[in-house]
């Protein structure tokens, strides 16, 4: 079982840079199996089309950002949750660039499924469930939690390009700048 979750890991961390290097048109399954020193019929034992590849590189992804989540913060404030879960999120972007670039490019993109983006889903279950929590308290801004959380990941989402293509240095107070007006921006 281990032997297979190197192979498929592999598959998908070289199919991630491929894809975000070159674009979904311009590379070929047989591109990645190649970088992937694979054969083509190992690559089709797990993934049976690009898309389908593309729709596990995602929740790969997903699920390594649901790691980084895990909350330690059971019983602390709503405003120490946030910053917990929104300085998490950049700190992992921040951290692997391809990650983020990989989900800046597919995260809206058709080719990910309904079924992939549900799935993928659970892994905000801690962001979610903390507006919940806040908007019950009257902390947060009375409004759809879908709408609060995309307003909030689009404003990381913004940071995270800004700092990746003008390659600005990430220091304290810029992050903790971020998370301040995220803050201010939802807080009731």
């Amino acid at each position: 079982m281990e032997k297979f979750m190197e192979k498929k890991e592999k598959i998908i961390l070289t199919a991630m840079k491929l894809l975000i290097d070159n674009d979904v048109q311009a590379t070929p399954m047989s591109a990645i199996a190649k970088a992937a020193d694979t054969g083509m019929g190992t690559i089709y034992n797990y993934f049976t089309t690009k898309e389908e590849l593309i729709n596990a590189i995602y929740l790969y992804l997903k699920e390594e950002e649901f790691k980084t989540l895990e909350p330690p913060f059971k019983d602390e404030s709503i405003k120490r949750r946030f910053d917990h879960v929104y300085g998490t999120l950049m700190a992992y972007f921040i951290k692997d660039p391809l990650h983020f670039r990989f989900m800046d490019q597919f995260r809206n993109s058709p080719i990910i499924t309904a079924e992939t983006r549900a799935e993928g889903m659970r892994t905000m279950r801690p962001f979610i469930s903390l507006i919940e929590k806040g908007q019950e308290q009257g902390i947060l801004k009375q409004m759809g939690v879908d709408e609060l959380l995309y307003f909030i990941t689009g404003g990381l989402m913004g940071f995270l390009r800004w700092v990746h293509a003008d390659h600005i240095p990430v220091t304290k107070t810029l992050l903790d700048n971020q998370m301040r007006m995220a803050w201010d921006a939802v807080k009731q």
